[in-house]
């Protein structure tokens, strides 16, 4: 990977409103636990400091080939859902709720926000552009 591109997805990971994009399990006591048990270790404290530990003492790749990438790949999304998605974004469409219960998605936040109260899909999530237009093509 370029160091420009390593740099540009480091910003991406560290100004992200969500921690590490949004893919980890609820709060910050789970998150950090999710993190230990895939053998990731740090200090603790606020997400902004163990975002930053993470990124200089395993950086960027390792973070992406490690963690983020399989745990999209592996955990939260098929195959044929990311492909849908990609179509999706490429086509500046959002998808619609029947998507997450056709492909079984609970767990949509990364990629797409959900207003849960009248159920439907309000927008992209943040984790949608930088994965379509950077990680996927690593």
């Amino acid at each position: 990977m370029e160091m420009k591109q390593k740099e540009k997805l480091e910003r991406y990971l560290k100004n992200a409103s969500h921690f590490l994009w949004g893919l980890g399990p609820g709060n910050q006591k789970e998150n950090y636990e999710w993190l230990r048990k895939k053998g990731f270790e740090f200090d603790g404290g606020t997400y902004a400091h163990v975002t930053s530990q993470l990124v200089e003492k395993y950086g960027i790749e390792s973070l992406l080939k490690k963690l983020i990438i399989p745990t999209v790949t592996k955990e939260l999304l098929t195959e044929k859902a990311i492909d849908f998605l990609r179509d999706s974004w490429r086509a500046g469409t959002k998808p619609d709720m029947p998507f997450l219960r056709l492909y079984h998605i609970t767990n949509p936040s990364p990629f797409l926000e959900v207003n849960t109260q009248y159920n439907y899909v309000e927008r992209w999530g943040e984790l949608a552009g930088i994965w379509f237009e950077e990680i996927e093509n690593l």
